[in-house]
């Protein structure tokens, strides 16, 4: 339904509005998620940046595992033919028998979908189970896909491994985190199936005992 008639100043100006950069007509303010309280008195939050904190929101998770022999797309977030897909916190960690400097991650956006390989659709788990079914997309590889040369890299990541079994106190694993948080830039965003979001290896060897934990967050709207 439409937003109703608001009441107007002096200067004929709406209150409870705010103007939009580029437009010359004042926008009704947007508020939160609606909650209930405990007197069935229902209020919403007003909107501040980052907006994303009341969109539904999912997380992919993979612990210890190794990828395929000298692999490529390892794991790929695609977008969806419903939602706008942005991505709003990466975790990315591993193990090797030796410690050793790790592969250089490469993190990619596609604007061609990967055809061919074999890959697994994993599940994201939902942050609010009151929300439906993630409309994004997890493939996992386990056969390197077919990659459009148009994938441009977004992040290129180089981590130094801890030890698979890392004698007590000597444990030492480089971490790396990416969160949208409160920065004013935009985040990454997937529109459209053909758009992806690509954790690539580079066809460098996996170090011996090599293996990963990786977490994406995804927001839809």
């Amino acid at each position: 339904m439409a937003v109703g008639s608001t009441p107007r100043d002096s200067g004929n100006i709406p209150l409870g509005c705010v103007l939009v950069q580029g437009d010359t007509t004042p926008q009704a303010l947007r508020g939160a998620k609606e909650l209930t309280d405990a007197n069935s008195n229902i209020s919403a939050a007003a909107a501040f940046s980052p907006e994303d904190g009341w969109k539904a929101t999912y997380t992919y998770t993979i612990s210890a595992t190794a990828p395929y022999a000298t692999p490529t797309d390892w794991v790929v977030i695609r977008g969806s033919a419903t939602k706008t897909v942005k991505v709003v916190h990466i975790e990315y960690s591993g193990v090797a028998t030796a410690a050793t400097a790790g592969n250089i991650i490469l993190i990619k956006k596609h604007t061609i979908a990967n055809t061919g390989g074999t890959s697994t659709n994993p599940a994201f788990i939902k942050h609010d189970s009151n929300d439906g079914a993630a409309t994004a997309l997890v493939l996992l590889y386990t056969v390197a896909p077919t990659i459009d040369g148009t994938a441009a890299i977004w992040k290129t990541v180089r981590l130094t491994y801890g030890l698979v079994a890392a004698a007590a106190g000597t444990w030492a694993q480089d971490r790396y985190v990416w969160d949208q948080g409160s920065s004013p830039f935009e985040a990454m965003t997937l529109r459209g199936v053909a758009q992806e979001l690509a954790f690539n290896f580079n066809s460098v060897a996996i170090p011996a005992g090599g293996v990963y934990d990786l977490s994406v967050t995804i927001t839809e709207e």
